[in-house]
């Protein structure tokens, strides 16, 4: 019965991605912090157009950011909407010292290619399981939360990593005087822990991330203007 119950939930969830999507577009602006001071600036739009969503990330960061190699990175993400559900199309990473592209040839099989580099020298990834990158994976936590799977196949600076989840419901989280309340999402590998806060108020928007190793913060991005959402 458990098996069946869990069954019918991907099944359920995999249909309902793209239904989920109530706004047009996204904007919101963040402060990030490296080893608890103040490094920057991080720009989220999302973008929802007829049968596509754009989603990107840009980092804008000081001297303190480029010690932690986040003085500049970008990272952009096409993914179709077709049947209401999700079909990524292609991914791009850009920092100070790397880049390089994906493209998907289904939702199980990628092309990786480093900027710059000869299309021979693309690289072929296959899972038996869905790849994501990190926005399509971002979008589909706001999106499907909470009938949504715990483990994510995705890839992280040019390799795949598997992303164990704990999702955690009815949280709170005070920044900058404002409480906000919705779910949380934390991955533990090693001594090195992601957590994650989603405001359920504004869209299942990610508000808050913190990364520490051993008990250490090496990095914190806290939502400062939510410019808009409509």
């Amino acid at each position: 019965m458990n098996k069946l119950i869990f069954l019918l939930l991907i099944i359920f969830s995999s249909n309902i991605y793209a239904d989920n999507i109530k706004y047009s577009h996204i904007e919101a602006k963040y402060k990030f912090y490296y080893k608890k001071i103040k490094a920057g600036e991080m720009l989220l739009k999302i973008k929802k157009e007829k049968d596509n969503i754009e989603i990107s990330t840009t980092y804008d960061g000081n001297i303190l950011a480029y010690l932690g190699n986040r003085d500049f990175r970008q990272e952009i993400s096409l993914i179709a909407i077709k049947d209401n559900k999700y079909f990524p199309i292609n991914y791009t990473f850009e920092d100070n010292k790397s880049s390089y592209s994906i493209k998907y040839k289904s939702k199980k099989e990628i092309i990786l290619l480093d900027d710059g580099a000869d299309e021979s020298m693309a690289l072929s990834i296959k899972s038996k399981n869905e790849i994501h990158d990190p926005l399509y994976m971002l979008i589909k936590i706001m999106t499907n939360y909470p009938n949504i799977n715990n483990k994510f196949e995705t890839i992280s600076k040019g390799r795949l990593k598997i992303y164990n989840y704990n999702f955690s419901e009815n949280q709170t989280i005070n920044i900058n005087k404002e409480v906000y309340s919705g779910f949380t999402a934390v991955h533990k590998s090693g001594g090195k822990k992601n957590y994650y806060f989603f405001s359920q108020n504004h869209e299942n928007l990610m508000v808050y991330t913190k990364i520490s190793k051993n008990g250490d913060e090496r990095l914190r991005i806290e939502l400062s203007e939510l410019v808009s959402i409509k």
